[in-house]
């Protein structure tokens, strides 16, 4: 939508279907993250598992559920709002630079200095998504990617 908008031309049309899709993608993402809620118990009852690998499942399980939330916002926005804008660079910059420079070290710090139990490092390293989110908010705010592709540019 957001892409055929841009071809067209019609990049006021184009920005308005990008702030729908990202109002959809936030409540996908809850509405997902609530359906894994519903159904963790029923992936649960069919795992035999010992108590403690049980345990963990559970908060994995939950872990999960949040991130479908983080993941839904910037997996629409960078993977589909600024791609079809040709701003395709900003998810290799945003991945790498919140992967390598704030997930990894925090994990490794939760890990092996705080020697935090492997559910909270599990939660800390899930962050990444959320980590991204103020980025990805501050690219689209600037509306880099509404541009008209079909002009060749300077």
């Amino acid at each position: 939508m957001v892409g055929n908008e841009l071809g067209a031309g019609k990049l006021e049309k184009a920005r308005e279907y990008g702030r729908r899709l990202c109002h959809l993608s936030i409540s996908s993402g809850i509405v997902s993250g609530l359906i894994f809620l519903v159904f963790s118990p029923l992936i649960l009852k069919f795992a035999n598992l010992s108590a403690m690998s049980e345990s963990y499942l559970k908060g994995m399980l939950l872990i999960c559920a949040y991130y479908m939330i983080g993941r839904s916002v910037t997996g629409v926005t960078i993977n589909g709002i600024f791609c079809v804008g040709g701003d395709s660079k900003f998810g290799l910059y945003c991945d790498c630079i919140s992967m390598w420079c704030v997930m990894v070290p925090l994990g490794l710090i939760a890990a092996f200095v705080l020697k935090l139990p492997v559910l909270a490092v599990y939660f800390i390293i899930s962050l990444d998504e959320f980590v991204k989110i103020p980025a990805v908010y501050l690219n689209y705010k600037k509306y880099r990617w509404v541009k008209d592709l079909t002009v060749k540019s300077e």
